[in-house]
């Protein structure tokens, strides 16, 4: 019965080991990190300025680009735990590419509204790197319809002239 009691402390010590450290920090620092990008993408649907909306996407899609190349969260066990243990799916509460589609959209839209094309073309052209995949559809069909109809009005533009 010792010897039980033994062993279920030293579990509890090892496991309790296991729980503290970084992993709460992290929680915290991923948290506001999130947060600021939720109040960059809800200023992105208030404001009408070009500027503002152009900075917004920016920052949404590097966010975006920055959250595809982070590793998760890797449990450190030993060896011969490790093999029964699988990776867990990458998961979050929100599609951050998805945030920053539809404020470059948005952004794209306004630009060209304020007859800045040079800039119109540059946010929905970042929008056109999701293309293959299936669920960013309605951004990049989007994207395409706003520049062609760039370039149509483009020509139009140049036919005019004398």
């Amino acid at each position: 019965m010792k010897n039980l009691r033994v062993i279920l402390v030293s579990i509890l010590i090892s496991v309790a080991g296991f729980q503290t450290g970084q992993p709460v920090q992290a929680a915290a620092i991923d948290n506001g990190s999130f947060m600021s990008l939720w109040t960059t993408y809800s200023h992105c649907q208030t404001t009408t300025d070009i500027d503002q909306l152009s900075e917004a996407a920016l920052t949404l899609t590097n966010a975006a680009n920055r959250s595809l190349t982070q590793e998760g969260f890797v449990l450190p066990l030993p060896g011969n735990l490790e093999k029964f243990v699988s990776t867990p799916a990458a998961r979050f509460a929100v599609d951050v590419k998805a945030m920053a589609a539809d404020c470059s959209l948005r952004a794209g839209s306004a630009a060209v509204v304020a007859g800045k094309l040079d800039v119109a073309k540059d946010l929905l052209q970042t929008i056109l790197n999701y293309q293959p995949q299936s669920e960013y559809a309605y951004y990049t069909l989007q994207a395409k319809a706003l520049l062609s109809e760039l370039k149509t009005n483009l020509i139009e533009v140049t036919l005019n002239l004398p």
